[in-house]
């Protein structure tokens, strides 16, 4: 490494173990990397910065990949054969991240705050008494390009959050969403559609962002689809009725009076 700047401890307890560090380093400082198992693989790209990371891999065939311009803190932990994928220019916060014999992708251009935390496990398995099988299997999440997420979010295995999207503060996160939403709650809902966001807090008007411009081109207004009253609807039928309907409607009122 050719940056003075960049500390890394790598610890390898294993055979066949790949580590690929970048030429160039924005700052690397107080990091370490822990392998222990067999025909791992980490790919870090060029111009990252990194403060006080670590990264724990266990167990065989785990895939671990940033993409350039990665800025970030915290744990990253993977486990037989997990994937972690983290795409070019996201920025992320002192997270969390456990990948269980499953994938956690996360897209380019996201920003995470601190206190993040995704999981595709539960840990520790539940099992149905009557069946004596597992209900809680492992399950992967997926984190599209341009997303936002707020100070101590929880993303859960299996929740899919997708592009353009906003994940408001304390959120726990266990389902799929739709693009360019605004979610909160615990669980989470969607709160707003058709929402994006920016970094520069100065912005005023979207136009001003070129990226929130980028990933927002495909954006289509959503249509609103009005009731018809159920007034209008019995209108509606009795106009079209055919002649005898007008006959046997009053006589059945006169047969109940009776």
């Amino acid at each position: 490494m050719a940056d003075a700047n960049a500390q890394i401890k790598i610890t390898d307890k294993g055979a066949n173990n790949a580590v690929s560090l970048p030429r160039r380093w924005k700052l690397l400082r107080n990091s370490q990397i822990h392998i222990a198992g067999d025909n791992n693989a980490i790919t870090i790209g060029e111009n990252c910065r990194f403060d006080d990371l670590t990264i724990v891999i266990k167990g065989n065939n785990n895939i671990l990949r940033v993409g350039d311009n990665v800025l970030g803190t915290g744990a990253f932990s993977l486990t037989g054969s997990g994937t972690l994928m983290i795409g070019d220019n996201s920025t992320i916060g002192r997270c969390v991240m456990t990948a269980y014999k499953s994938t956690i992708s996360i897209g380019k251009d996201c920003m995470f705050a601190q206190g993040l935390e995704i999981r595709t496990t539960d840990s520790h398995p539940v099992f149905d008494l009557n069946t004596r099988k597992r209900i809680n299997g492992d399950r992967d999440v997926v984190i599209e390009d341009y997303v936002w997420c707020g100070a101590r979010v929880t993303v859960m295995k299996g929740a899919r959050i997708a592009k353009s999207s906003v994940v408001a503060l304390g959120s726990i996160v266990t389902r799929q969403f739709e693009p360019f939403s605004l979610i909160g709650g615990y669980p989470a809902k969607v709160l707003r559609k058709g929402v994006t966001w920016t970094r520069r807090t100065h912005n005023e008007i979207l136009e001003e962002d070129d990226i929130a411009m980028m990933y927002t081109a495909d954006w289509v207004p959503a249509v609103e689809i009005h009731e018809t009253p159920w007034w209008r609807k019995f209108a509606q039928i009795a106009w079209k009725a055919p002649e005898w309907v007008g006959r046997v409607i009053p006589l059945a009122s006169y047969r109940r009076k009776l």
